[in-house]
């Protein structure tokens, strides 16, 4: 019986000391390998993206002769990473606590063509980026075809094939943003849908705008709060979207309909 006790005594402190780690939090940590085609020799630069959307750097991660490449990294709480391959070549990345992201895909062309698995964030981030780059293609397809029938018609020949292209500008617009809604709605409570609702569309413009689409943005803060309320990117959404209903707010007691708002 004493024996007994003891035990039970051990696993009881055992127990405790694990409720009290993880009651108090603590460094979440996370692994990335993977195996880019061209990159022998080459240099990765790894980022974090903090809350107001700064990069900060982290470390640079060279690929061996089979273009293979790994980094251990801790966080203390989950966020974004950015992998470079250039400047202007990234892809973003949402690990989580113990996860093992693998990376597939091309060194010149990642973020057109790459994998990822073993990061349920991370494959949600891929997704909002698959989303955008055939949104891309699209639009440059139309813009492509315009550009041939302004050079090869005649003025009213154009002028209807004008009117057919930018009916299908307009289609393709819709499609995003029922895209990215539906992506919004399914994910909710996801990080990931604060890229999404900042997503891109046609380089200049956006999918979402605090108006018309405020309730968007308050269904993407209404899940952060419900599921990462504590979490630094969370605390900066709320931030902005208060900013944007406080302004929005102004905008119709000064009766000015159709004001465009951006949340910044």
């Amino acid at each position: 019986m004493k024996f007994k006790l003891t035990t039970l005594a051990i696993l009881f402190l055992a127990l405790l000391a694990t409720a009290c780690k993880d009651e108090k939090g603590g460094a979440m940590q996370f692994t990335l390998e993977g195996t880019l085609n061209g990159a022998a020799g080459k240099t990765l630069y790894i980022e974090e993206m903090t809350p107001d959307n700064g990069a900060l750097f982290l470390d640079s991660l060279v690929c061996d002769q089979k273009g293979h490449f790994s980094y251990k990294g801790t966080m203390n709480y989950q966020t974004f990473y950015n992998l470079h391959t250039s400047q202007y070549e990234y892809i973003v990345l949402l690990p989580d606590d113990k996860e093992h992201i693998v990376i597939s895909g091309d060194f010149v062309q990642m973020g057109e063509h790459y994998q990822v698995s073993g990061s349920k964030g991370s494959q949600q981030m891929w997704e909002i980026q698959n989303h955008i780059n055939n949104a891309n293609h699209v639009i440059a397809d139309i813009a492509q075809r315009d550009q041939y029938n302004k050079a090869n018609l005649n003025a009213a020949d154009y002028e209807r094939a004008h009117q057919e292209t930018d009916s299908i500008f307009i289609a393709e617009r819709q499609l995003i943003y029922v895209t990215f809604y539906n992506f919004i709605e399914d994910h909710r409570g996801s990080l990931s849908t604060l890229y999404a609702i900042d997503a891109p569309f046609n380089h200049t413009g956006r999918v979402f705008y605090a108006e018309p689409d405020f309730e968007v943005f308050e269904m993407v803060l209404s899940g952060l709060l419900d599921s990462v309320a504590d979490n630094p990117h969370t605390q900066y959404y709320k931030t902005r979207v208060e900013r944007a209903r406080s302004a929005r707010m102004m905008a119709q007691q000064q009766q000015q309909p159709g004001q465009e708002i951006i949340i910044k």
